[in-house]
């Protein structure tokens, strides 16, 4: 199964965001640094309920399972941020298991069904 996810972090950045405007260079990393295979952040800015976050698109292949699990009360300081969209993702996978945290599912797909 293809399983699609947006994840969710706090925005590091001290810069505030208008609205309509564009926050950053005008060129894309390439061509700035002229530089073809030049690795970028994959975290994106998106304003959720007024706030700036920084979200990415992430995708796996192969997963059997998908689930939400229980949250612990006993370790509360690990796991999810409260003020951010999404949970933590349970994905099971043939050789092994995967937890997301702060993930909101956007798609599951059964190439096989």
């Amino acid at each position: 199964m293809l399983v699609y996810l947006h994840q969710y972090r706090e925005d590091d950045a001290t810069e505030t965001v208008r609205s309509g405007d564009a926050v950053g260079p005008d060129t894309s990393a390439s061509e700035y640094f002229d530089v073809d295979d030049l690795e970028t952040d994959e975290w994106e800015r998106v304003e959720v309920d007024g706030r700036v976050l920084q979200r990415r698109a992430v995708d796996y292949d192969e997963v059997v399972a998908v689930s939400v699990p229980h949250d612990n009360d006993e370790d509360e300081e690990d796991g999810d941020d409260p003020d951010l969209p999404g949970s933590t993702l349970q994905l099971r996978m043939g050789g092994g298991t995967e937890y997301v945290e702060n993930a909101v599912l956007v798609e599951a797909q059964d190439n096989d069904p």
